[in-house]
């Protein structure tokens, strides 16, 4: 069983907290596929306006899930992939951890939890 302190649970919390968000979500997919981008860029491949944006590059900032990077007047934006290796680690026990046998009506839930867990797990 892996062992996080209270702590580590925190940082994590906070983490899972700036992802928990639709467009931050959406923001840290597109760096994920993309690899640093531009401001510029990054509002014509998501969509999302100003300040929107601006906005939620901050709390990702903040949350030191993204770097940035200045040339001339453009911002570029990457992932912090270290950031994320302990709530990886935790999501990666969850998606394994039987706790308990599951009944026919619970198999098929359990294994779309797990399944999507895994998947931001390997995404990290």
């Amino acid at each position: 069983m892996t062992r996080f302190t209270e702590t580590e649970l925190g940082t994590i919390a906070t983490l899972l907290k700036a992802l928990a968000h639709d467009v931050r979500l959406k923001l840290v997919h597109t760096l994920l596929e993309r690899g640093e981008t531009s401001v510029g860029e990054l509002e014509a491949l998501t969509g999302i306006g100003q300040p929107g944006l601006s906005q939620q590059l901050a709390i990702l900032r903040k949350a030191e899930l993204v770097r940035t990077r200045r040339d001339a007047k453009l911002v570029f934006y990457s992932l912090v992939p270290e950031t994320l290796q302990g709530t990886a680690k935790l999501l990666r026990a969850l998606s394994t951890s039987p706790h308990e046998a599951p009944g026919p009506e619970q198999a098929g839930a359990r294994s779309r939890v797990r399944s999507s867990a895994a998947s931001f797990a390997k995404m990290v």
